[in-house]
């Protein structure tokens, strides 16, 4: 299993005066080995499963799929996430007796099984006899039976339902050879809660927080227009959409964001503890969103490893042609780079199979768009994945969800085929990797940590102050900008080891403490190149701006002085230029004045702050910062600008077309080609091609091997 890509970056939370002093160990391998096939209790390097439901389909179809689903060359099936009405049809009587028939026939087909605990998905009687276990939404209308994950996760007798119900599973199941592991919920907190067991548990965490209502009065700005409590107890939930005016405390609502997401890891890492207490040499999951926004993976504890779902093709058209029918560019790229790094293993849990029903538009994925996806999670070093689902349903409100196997139950879908004949191909490479193979130094020279917070994301998102900012596409654009070099790239937090990446990038890194800053400073002065962006630094850790000039926490890192921060309407001109060409901008422009050592390299080119630094570099100690202050209409200046970095410091880089990814395992190159263009890579001498051709067409994927490492 390819180690340096898929390492955890667990180190030491903050650096002490002695680590200090110690040299970076730029591009070494990293100090956690991907536990992976071993934490699975699995042989192969990936292990391919598939979503079925059998209280969907009649029983007397269930053998005929389990084993369609192992001639295929599944290894797995997933089972009974949203199953509550059968597990417990009548309040505190439980029925297995289904499940454990159809979890014996998919045995006896050579199949592991998964079971998904149905929490997201309560029975009818619930809804009748306990309405309040269901959430208020922000317009105060309090959801009910009938749809998914509609539940309050502070409601103390919905919790009380949940554990009862998990606990019945696991005592019958724990033991049970047959189930290799375990999947809780199912995309947790997707939505708000506003409900009075919110509003509750919100007062019990800010007490645990503050201690003092003091404390939170001066947190929260509780001066400002008299909106200090006098106790937790007259605290509500700070809902916006409800207000009169868009501002409410921005951060009170920061608080609320941390306090939704605490709540989610609480609600999962109980049912995990459950399922620990009871289970033998089996693991415990959950399916995040690829796309994380009210949750962070990284407060749950009890979780063995995360796996993510992934839908690209859902109508979007980010790189314009037929990009729409190959699917987003950088959200299979994001999630693996985000949830690699937090334990060392993670899996694609939900795969999209072909055509679905749910998007604003529903198109065909591209012949071999499928086959790529699982290409590029197999490279990003997936330890599983799944699809969703075996069958093509013929009722319910997901009829238009393709399947691998279509509407008749027996023949394979376009995609479905596609998907299967991917598998075998994967499966035959899986037995040429070298799992102690290093990461060949040209990559290990231009590794990058792309540090990311939450609680950043979400003050950005609070205050965005032009209806321009959106927070995840700027991310996007750093993200696609350092992968066009060809990097190995993980999401990394405050506390991790910075020192074991070459290049560290932190794009509107908003909220800075002193402690941070001092922790980059290190970092450059060790010989890492630091890339900072627009309103990094803005805020001090606890939101409020600190007493002092715009940006005060880096300005003596960045070697600017930040006069102050513009924003433009559509109607208005913005152009700035950088080495003599001219690029439009008017979502944010970081107004800098470059102190005596720092470097010019780009200029605002009109309105009242023309000729002023729109962004900088300068050395510090061994390394480098460079601030990019501006946020281009394209982002074909900041990927110029971040490119920039890797070359001035002498480390080789690739020029890939943006969703062109390269990636690397076990000895072998991988380069994924979402882009609707065709691409002709320049492959170095020797290299040995293993699969697809060139040029590289859209939708496809491209394998080959070195002459020499």
């Amino acid at each position: 299993m390819f180690r340096p890509l898929l390492a955890a970056v667990l180190a030491a939370a903050v650096m002490t005066t002695a680590a200090a002093a110690t040299p970076l160990d730029l591009g070494g391998p990293h100090p956690a080995a991907l536990r992976g096939a071993a934490l699975l209790h699995q042989q192969d390097p990936m292990s391919f499963g598939v979503f079925y439901y059998p209280t969907q389909w009649p029983q007397d179809q269930w053998q005929r799929d389990f084993q369609g689903m192992a001639k295929l060359g599944f290894q797995f099936t997933h089972v009974a996430e949203f199953d509550w009405t059968y597990l417990e049809p009548e309040e505190g009587r439980f029925d297995f007796s289904w499940l454990d028939h159809a979890i014996d026939l998919a045995s006896k087909a050579g199949l592991r099984v998964i079971l998904g605990t149905p929490s997201a998905a309560p029975p009818s009687w619930m809804d009748e006899r306990y309405p309040e276990v269901y959430r208020v939404d922000e317009h105060g209308q309090r959801h009910e039976h009938g749809i998914r994950a509609e539940v309050s996760l502070a409601n103390p007798k919905y919790q009380a339902f949940v554990a009862r119900l998990v606990t019945a599973m696991a005592q019958h199941y724990g033991h049970d050879p047959r189930v290799w592991g375990w999947q809780v919920d199912n995309e947790p907190s997707t939505f708000l809660d506003f409900s009075d067991s919110a509003r509750t548990s919100f007062q019990q965490w800010l007490q645990k927080k503050y201690g003092s209502i003091d404390a939170m009065n001066k947190v929260w700005a509780g001066s400002f227009w008299s909106t200090r409590y006098g106790s937790f107890k007259q605290v509500h939930l700070p809902n916006a959409t409800l207000a009169a005016e868009d501002k409410l405390s921005p951060h009170a609502q920061l608080d609320f964001a941390r306090y939704q997401a605490d709540t989610t890891a609480h609600f999962l890492d109980a049912q995990a503890a459950i399922i620990k207490k009871y289970a033998h040499n089996q693991w415990v999951t959950t399916n995040y969103t690829n796309v994380t926004t009210a949750t962070d993976p990284r407060r749950s504890h009890d979780l063995d490893f995360p796996t993510f779902t992934l839908y690209p093709v859902q109508g979007s058209n980010v790189l314009g042609g037929d990009s729409y029918a190959i699917g987003k560019p950088a959200n299979l790229m994001e999630a693996a780079a985000y949830f690699r790094p937090i334990n060392g293993t993670f899996g694609v849990m939900e795969l999209q199979p072909g055509q679905v029903n749910w998007g604003e538009i529903n198109p065909q994925p591209m012949p071999g768009a499928v086959g790529m996806w699982m290409w590029h999670a197999f490279a990003s070093g997936a330890s599983l994945l799944s699809t969703y689902r075996y069958r093509h349903p013929v009722q319910g409100s997901e009829m238009y969800h393709e399947g691998i196997i279509g509407t008749d139950g027996v023949t394979p879908s376009r995609t479905g085929r596609e998907f299967v004949d991917t598998l075998q191909q994967i499966k035959a490479l899986e037995a040429q990797l070298d799992p102690k193979a290093p990461l060949p130094q040209k990559l290990a020279a231009r590794y990058t940590a792309y540090l990311w917070s939450q609680d950043v994301f979400w003050d950005l998102e609070i205050q965005p102050q032009t209806t321009l900012w959106n927070s995840w596409k700027y991310r996007n654009g750093y993200t696609l900008a350092v992968q066009s070099t060809g990097a190995p790239m993980d999401f990394i937090a405050e506390d991790d080891d910075f020192s074991r990446y070459p290049f560290l990038i932190a794009p509107a890194y908003q909220m800075v403490s002193k402690a941070l800053a001092e922790k980059w400073r290190r970092y450059v002065e060790q010989g890492g190149h630091l890339i900072l962006t627009a309103r990094t630094g803005q805020k001090k850790e606890d939101g409020h701006f600190p007493e002092g000039p715009w940006s005060q926490p880096i300005l003596d890192l960045i070697g600017d002085d930040v006069d102050g921060f513009d924003m433009l309407p559509p109607s208005a001109d913005g152009e700035v230029t950088a080495d003599g060409k001219p690029y439009t901008w008017h979502r944010w422009g970081d107004i800098l004045t470059p102190r005596p050592g720092t470097t010019v390299l780009a200029t605002y080119a009109n309105h009242y702050y023309a000729g002023k630094a729109a962004a900088t570099t300068r050395t510090l100690g061994k390394g480098t910062v460079t601030m990019i202050g501006v946020s281009t209409d394209d982002g074909v200046l900041e990927r110029e600008l971040v490119r920039g970095v890797y070359q001035r410091a002498g480390v080789p880089i690739d020029d890939l077309p943006t969703g062109v990814f390269l990636n690397w395992r076990g000895g072998f190159y991988f380069l994924s080609n979402y882009n609707p263009k065709p691409f002709s890579p320049a492959l170095p001498a020797g290299a040995h091609i293993v699969h697809g051709q060139t040029p590289l067409m859209p939708a496809q994927t491209l394998i080959w091997k070195d002459a020499s490492p």
